[in-house]
C-alpha cells in the first residue's frame, strides 16, 4: 500500500502558498510571490518542494476561468502568463507525484465545511466567500458542484441588487458590486467619499451617512442572494467566509435577520448559518481534504 505524503498548494495573483499536511493538521506553511508572467518560475519552485519534503500527491487551487479537470487556467486576467498552460501534465511529467487534482478556492472552501460541520450525504452545502470579490461554493452528495461546464457558482454577475448601479466591469445589479471589498471601494470612488478601503468604510458607516448606505446596500444584497438560494437549494448549511465575512460578521448577521422575511418558513427551519472556522487556510484545508479522499479510492 502506497503512504501518501500531503501538500496543497494555492496559486493566487500575489502569492502562491504551499501547506504539508499531516494527520489533518498543517505541519508546514511555505509563501512566496507568484510570477504572473513566468508560469516556470512558480512551477519549478513547487518541484522544487514536492522533492524536498518528498511529496508524493498534491492539491492545488488556481484561478479561473479553468479548466481544472485538465489543470489548465484558460483566461486569468491576473496570471495572464500562465494563460493555457498545462499545470497539470508539467507537475506530473517533471516530478514524481502520483496525484495532482485541481480546484477553485470557493469550491474548496465550501468542501472544507462540509467536512468541517459534518454534514451528510443528504445534506447541501452552500458557501460563500467575501473578500475582495463574492465567490461561491455548492456541495451536494458530499461533491462539489461544478455544473454543466464547470461555471456553476460563479455568482458574480447574479442581479440581486435591487439598486441601479454604474456599470465597471460586471452588470448594472451584479452582487459582486455590492457584496464585495471592490465593489464597496468602487462605490464610495462613485459617490466621492474620501476613504475608499473596505474595512474603513464598514468602521465608518455606524456614524457617516454615504458610507452607511454603501454597507446597508451591502446587507440587502446579500439578503436577498441568501434567500433566493434557499429558494432553489434548500441546503441545510450555508457558510460564509473570505476576510469581510470573517472580521465583520456582524454584517452576515444581519443579512440573515432580513433574509428571514423574504424565506419560506419551511426552508428557512431547516437550514443552519455558520462562520468559516478556518479563515485564511480554508481552501488549504480543502484541497487537503479532496486529495485524501482522492487517494482513498
Amino acid at each position: 500500500m502506497i503512504k501518501y505524503n500531503f501538500a496543497t498548494i494555492d496559486i493566487g495573483g500575489t502569492n502562491t502558498r504551499f501547506a504539508i499536511f499531516s494527520d489533518n493538521k498543517i505541519t508546514k506553511k511555505i509563501k512566496f510571490a507568484t510570477d504572473v508572467i513566468n508560469y516556470k518560475k512558480i512551477l519549478d519552485k513547487i518541484l522544487d518542494l514536492v522533492s524536498q519534503y518528498k511529496i508524493n500527491a498534491i492539491a492545488l487551487c488556481i484561478p479561473g476561468p479553468a479548466d481544472y479537470q485538465k489543470g489548465i487556467i484558460l483566461s486569468s486576467p491576473n496570471l495572464i502568463g500562465w494563460n493555457g498552460i498545462n499545470i497539470k501534465e508539467y507537475l506530473l511529467n517533471n516530478s514524481k507525484l502520483e496525484y495532482a487534482i485541481f480546484e477553485n478556492d470557493a469550491n474548496a472552501m465550501a468542501f472544507a465545511n462540509h467536512i468541517f460541520y459534518k454534514n451528510t450525504k443528504k445534506g447541501v452545502t452552500q458557501f460563500y466567500t467575501i473578500s475582495t470579490g463574492f465567490g461561491a461554493g455548492l456541495v451536494i452528495n458530499n461533491k462539489i458542484f461544478h455544473g454543466a461546464n464547470g461555471f456553476g457558482q460563479e455568482i458574480a454577475h447574479i442581479p440581486t441588487s435591487k439598486i441601479f448601479n454604474k456599470k465597471h466591469h460586471l452588470n448594472n445589479y451584479a452582487a459582486e458590486l455590492f457584496i464585495s471589498g471592490t465593489g464597496m471601494s468602487l462605490r464610495a470612488k462613485d459617490k466621492n467619499l474620501e476613504q475608499t478601503e473596505p474595512k474603513n468604510i464598514i468602521a465608518l458607516s455606524q456614524e457617516d451617512k454615504g458610507y452607511r448606505q454603501i454597507v446597508g446596500d451591502c446587507i440587502d444584497t446579500l439578503a436577498r442572494t441568501i434567500s433566493i438560494t434557499i429558494g432553489i437549494l434548500n441546503p441545510n448549511l450555508m457558510v460564509f467566509g473570505g476576510s469581510i465575512a470573517e472580521y465583520n460578521f456582524w454584517i452576515i448577521q444581519k443579512a440573515i435577520k432580513k433574509a428571514k422575511q423574504w424565506t419560506n418558513k419551511d426552508q428557512w427551519e431547516a437550514i443552519k448559518f455558520e462562520k468559516d472556522p478556518f479563515g485564511d487556510d480554508s481552501a488549504l484545508f480543502g484541497l487537503y481534504y479532496l486529495i485524501l479522499e482522492k487517494t482513498k479510492k
